[in-house]
């Protein structure tokens, strides 16, 4: 049997009477003098085995401690004048750390820190890590916005940990942080949420919960053992309303066959998960109703979904709070589940220190070590459905994979008001967009500024584009009660299949960011090519509200939407009439960034043999970004290239690659009744005025054309 002896010598003491060094002169904790270890007895021992007895008299001892403490409210910055200090060899700090092992069944918090540190300074092959070397270290805490962080150094090798203390602590005086939230179905997580509404109602910028009329029908939660559909008839009332993503089929949603019997009463085993959890939520907050689309909208009829779908904008924009399922993959998976066995996979080495309070009183910090990307992209993060319920909503419960999220117009925070990995659940600048085109004015002076309104938009849409669809027809559909929300702002702008006609000509010009992201342009019409929602993937339409000269002008724009009672849903059909320059061009695709065009006529690109294109004295005008994966954008062929502005007087023409329609009887190029050639667009294009055909191109007249 292997026995193990730890000398006497590595049992030191409480420091007495040893000032703080500075650079130049750091203590080394290796070389204090050592007798019988002080014991303090006002120090409840679950706090005093964190560390071991040579952290605890010196690291952790009132002198050195306050004087880390302290860094964070100097004039200068902390990184100037840290508490430094020179660690044991390591060879001794692991005999200590034994020793305090064996002492108290728990690990020396501190010095798995500073040997963790240690190791990173000898990763590099071949750099062999000495035990018996002695190391510089230096330590401080500085506050950052409202999260407090523990920085340590170890000669090259630092971390920054974020720290909070618990409610109950000591510390908490002293540390307003704390830890995020985990048991999200606690007393304490509804008293906190009826709190965050109560502040809400004061800020400036939300408005306050109030009484609405309900929509056509609510699941009544009064009794969480028996729910129930209540057909509304316009009562009016506080609701809830739940944003979620189906992510598999739901048998049992209301159809025209149990709508009779479903308002009677709804079997509990009817009920997804997600959806009993948004009741069991709705009731403990004190609400009677709660708005799910699968059971408040009869799926079986399209007429019912088209009435319900015109007013999304009212019932997420009246409805009292709305309850996203940010963490359900499926509606089978419900959210109300304790964070800690998920959190634990991505959110580790979290340590518990002693914490020396300024009064005199000993609590312990926490430090938390995030091991995963601090942005973590959620279920309902990536369906486009979710985006409009949350931009409507005036006020958000994010049911996230770590803890609760309070949102509104104002804030983005833990519901717990803890800061830490806030960030984890991506808001997107959701939050703003809502706050910046604001609630519609009832004075002048709170009218949202124009540059305001339309970022917020162009924002959107960016956001909008990246997310998915499991029925591509519902392109349009889905953002259809935030177009309708916008147009309180742009009475009199006609909504044009995801553009509106007073930013045109601009607006054209939303492009795919890299080619990599192209896709097949869908199968079934949805929208005219020249709009973003023609196609799928994530679009950029960042540049279309800078533009500096329009080089177009817009005679035409219309389309043709599929129901009368929806002027922002689905359309049928659409076209533009434009007045620009036209110019015929060779577009030679380039796999990664779009292609190249080169100033060919029609004539002499006809007569071309593609295969030895680069034997023919061509010139360069541009390069090119195709909308989708299509036989126009693969390989060489002609293309038309429209003119629509610059970003700045001098800069790059933009415009539009389009493509002739022909007719489908003589094969030939159509017009129509006017005259006007007909095209559609399949790219965007970038012409630099320093190429002489560019310069001589913008000179020549321009024509009209027809877009479809």
């Amino acid at each position: 049997m292997m026995r193990l002896f730890l000398p006497m010598s590595l049992l030191l003491p409480t420091l007495s009477g040893l000032q703080i060094a500075s650079d130049a002169e750091s203590p080394n904790l290796a070389n204090i003098p050592t007798s019988s270890p002080a014991v303090d007895p006002e120090v409840p021992p679950e706090i005093r085995k964190l560390v071991c007895e040579t952290c605890w008299s010196t690291v952790f001892s009132v002198e050195w401690f306050q004087q880390a403490w302290v860094t964070q409210f100097g004039p200068n910055r902390p990184e100037s004048a840290p508490f430094t200090y020179t660690t044991p060899a390591w060879r001794q700090i692991q005999r200590q750390r034994c020793r305090h092992l064996l002492k108290f069944q728990h690990q020396c918090e501190w010095c798995k820190l500073v040997c963790r540190l240690i190791k990173r300074n000898y990763r590099r092959p071949h750099k062999w890590m000495p035990k018996d070397k002695k190391h510089l270290a230096r330590m401080y805490f500085e506050r950052y916005g409202r999260v407090t962080y523990l920085y340590l150094w170890v000669e090259r090798c630092s971390c920054k940990l974020p720290i909070h203390a618990a409610e109950d602590d000591p510390a908490a005086k002293f540390i307003p942080n704390r830890g995020v939230l985990f048991d999200v179905d606690s007393a304490l997580a509804y008293d906190l949420i009826k709190k965050r509404v109560v502040e809400c109602s004061r800020h400036e910028h939300c408005p306050p919960p109030q009484h609405a009329r309900l929509p056509t029908r609510v699941l009544d939660c009064s009794d969480p053992s028996q729910p129930h559909l209540f057909v509304s008839n316009d009562v009016e009332d506080y609701y809830v309303t739940l944003s979620y993503a189906w992510g598999e089929k739901q048998p049992n949603r209301l159809k025209k066959k149990n709508l009779d019997s479903y308002i009677e009463g709804i079997p509990l085993e009817n009920i997804p998960k997600t959806i009993m959890d948004a009741i069991m939520v709705t009731h403990k907050l004190g609400f009677h109703y709660l708005w799910v689309d699968s059971f408040c909208i009869l799926q079986d009829s399209e007429d019912d979904k088209a009435r319900e779908i015109a007013q999304m904008r009212h019932i997420f924009h009246n409805s009292y709070i709305t309850i996203i399922a940010a963490c359900a993959d499926k509606v089978s998976d419900g959210f109300l589940h304790d964070r800690r066995p998920t959190v634990g996979n991505w959110i580790h080495n979290e340590g518990l220190v002693p914490f020396r309070c300024p009064d005199g009183s000993v609590g312990t910090l926490h430090l938390v070590d995030g091991g995963r990307p601090f942005f973590l992209l959620e279920p309902v993060d990536k369906r486009a459905w979710c985006l409009e319920e949350r931009v409507l909503s005036p006020r958000r419960l994010i049911y996230a994979t770590h803890t609760l999220l309070y949102e509104c117009e104002t804030i983005h925070d833990n519901v717990n008001s803890a800061p830490n990995f806030v960030p984890l659940c991506n808001a997107e600048d959701i939050p703003r967009l809502h706050s910046r085109i604001g609630t519609p004015a009832t004075n002048p002076d709170n009218d949202p500024t124009p540059i305001t309104t339309e970022e917020a938009w162009y924002n959107i849409v960016t956001l909008y584009s990246r997310r998915n669809l499991t029925k591509p027809r519902d392109k349009l559909i889905a953002l259809s009660g935030v177009a309708d929300y916008f147009h309180q702002f742009w009475p009199h702008s006609k909504y044009l299949a995801g553009l509106w006609e007073h930013q045109l000509p601009g607006s054209l010009l939303w492009h795919i960011p890299h080619r990599g992201e192209s896709r097949c342009r869908p199968g079934i019409y949805r929208a005219p090519s020249w709009s973003w929602a023609a196609i799928d993937g994530r679009v950029d339409s960042r540049e279309c509200w800078f533009m500096a000269e329009d080089i177009c002008t817009i005679i035409h724009s219309t389309v043709t939407p599929a129901r009368s009672d929806n002027a922002f849903g689905e359309v049928v059909d659409g076209y533009l009439v434009l007045e620009t320059i036209v110019e015929p061009a060779v577009w030679e695709v380039d796999e990664e960034w779009g292609g190249q065009l080169f100033n060919v006529t029609g004539a002499q690109a006809e007569s071309l043999n593609w295969t030895e294109l680069w034997d023919y004295d061509h010139s360069e005008v541009g390069h090119a970004r195709s909308d989708a994966v299509e036989p126009a954008s693969e390989g060489i062929g002609n293309v038309y290239i429209a003119f629509v502005g610059r970003l700045s007087v001098q800069g790059p023409a933009l415009g539009l690659v389009l493509v002739p329609v022909t007719d489908e009887i003589t094969n030939t190029q159509r017009y129509d009744s006017p005259g006007y050639p007909v095209f559609r667009r399949v790219g965007r294009f970038e012409a630099s005025p320093s190429f002489p055909v560019v310069t001589a191109w913008l000179n020549c007249r321009s024509k009209r054309i027809k877009i479809i």
